[in-house]
């Protein structure tokens, strides 16, 4: 394991605002996929990526289709910290074809059993906000005289205090201290909004004129509903865990919108042509192809950005909901040409309250990515053993990731 001070790549650019809040984690590899090289390809890297398991194949004809043997980390996690929340989990997709279950779907219930991502924002604000009811203009009245009552009595409370610091000894003044310190925190979190006496901002969503989720210049668009969708799930409490999916794997997804040099025939979108993600992804050794790829995860860098910045502008106990929340940005494979699940990349972004020392590069060569898994589970406050197969879970969950 190496620790280094973060500099960022041209990709991961669009982070700049945010790289103090970053952790890039280097070198994990999905062994569960390499040990025998049973399976690889896109499929075996969506079965595994966050289920830690092996895949096991479902089609005699095609030895490269395969399904998840395990439950995913998200299904895991959702009855342990979410149990009592509306929705507990919320699968967001960006044009997810459906293509087949083995390489379209990144959740798993358990074992064979895939959760598909829903590619409509539409039908997802129907899932959260069907019987949702915006507070009444009589809530919010008394909403606010209770927080003024709780102002005026933290303000009395904080000028007692005070009066009588000056009459205790010396032992007993330490704790007064410590005690007004607490009373204050109290009041500027009242007073601006923030804090463990804050409301989270919470309401409903308008997500404008329809558009067709499924036209591929539209892509940007649906990205940023589901991101807003997704957000305003979590601020609302709806939900406490979430995944946005673009695409399924080997999508031939056409970027279009970040210049000509991606324009091709709207005949083809359904095939490998040449400007098509995953034809490119394929064709990773040559240079010019490189540069579009770049070009195309930097994009990617900027959507994970605003989702950090959207989590970052929500009020929530004494900072932001970013400074509360994981987010994670992962992909099922290392190199797109060779198939390689070898030197997979991962970007956590928030300290869950200050557990991650943030801003750092690190590296973890060779090691399995379970180890990542169940550092993401501890992190939740899941103390668990093992995660996924427990051959490479051994080690424990990786080490200098926190503080």
């Amino acid at each position: 394991m190496s620790r280094d001070q973060l500099v960022l790549s041209p990709i991961l650019k669009p982070l700049e605002k945010m790289k103090s809040r970053l952790i890039v984690v280097d070198g994990l590899a999905h062994r569960v996929i390499l040990e025998k090289g049973e399976r690889a390809g896109h499929s075996a890297g969506m079965n595994t990526v966050l289920t830690g398991r092996r895949a096991k194949g479902i089609d005699t004809e095609n030895p490269l289709r395969s399904l998840a043997t395990g439950i995913s980390i998200d299904q895991f996690l959702a009855p342990r910290i979410g149990a009592e929340t509306k929705l507990k989990t919320l699968e967001c997709g960006i044009q997810v074809e459906a293509y087949s279950s083995d390489n379209a779907a990144l959740s798993y219930h358990g074992s064979l059993s895939p959760i598909m991502a829903e590619s409509s924002p539409y039908r997802v604000f129907n899932r959260l906000f069907r019987d949702f009811h915006e507070p009444s203009s009589t809530a919010n009245v008394a909403a606010t005289e209770s927080l003024t009552d709780r102002k005026n009595v933290m303000a009395a409370v904080s000028k007692n205090l005070q009066s009588v610091r000056g009459q205790l000894p010396e032992s007993d003044r330490l704790k007064m201290e410590a005690h007004l310190e607490a009373v204050r925190d109290m009041e500027h979190s009242l007073t601006t909004g923030t804090g463990a006496g804050a409301a989270i901002t919470c309401e409903k969503p308008n997500l404008g004129a329809p558009i067709d989720v499924w036209r591929n210049d539209n892509i940007p668009a649906i990205a940023k509903l589901q991101i807003d969708l997704l957000v305003m799930a979590l601020a609302c409490d709806l939900t406490r865990i979430g995944t946005i999916q673009f695409g399924r794997a080997g999508a031939s997804h056409r970027f279009n919108w970040l210049g000509p040099e991606f324009a091709s025939d709207p005949a083809l979108a359904k095939t490998d042509q040449a400007k098509g993600f995953h034809a490119l992804a394929h064709k990773d050794v040559d240079p010019g192809v490189r540069a579009l790829l770049v070009k195309i995860h930097t994009w990617y860098a900027g959507q994970f950005e605003y989702l950090l910045e959207k989590l970052a502008s929500i009020p929530e106990r004494g900072g932001t909901m970013l400074d509360n929340t994981l987010a994670v940005w992962i992909n099922e494979l290392g190199t797109g040409g060779s198939h390689s699940h070898e030197q997979t990349q991962w970007v956590f972004a928030g300290n869950v309250n200050g557990l991650f020392k943030t801003g750092r590069l690190v590296a973890f060569p060779g090691e399995p990515h379970n180890r990542i898994l169940l550092s993401i589970c501890h992190a939740m406050g899941i103390h668990v053993d093992e995660f996924g197969d427990p051959d490479y879970c051994k080690a424990g969950p990786l080490t200098g990731l926190t503080v």
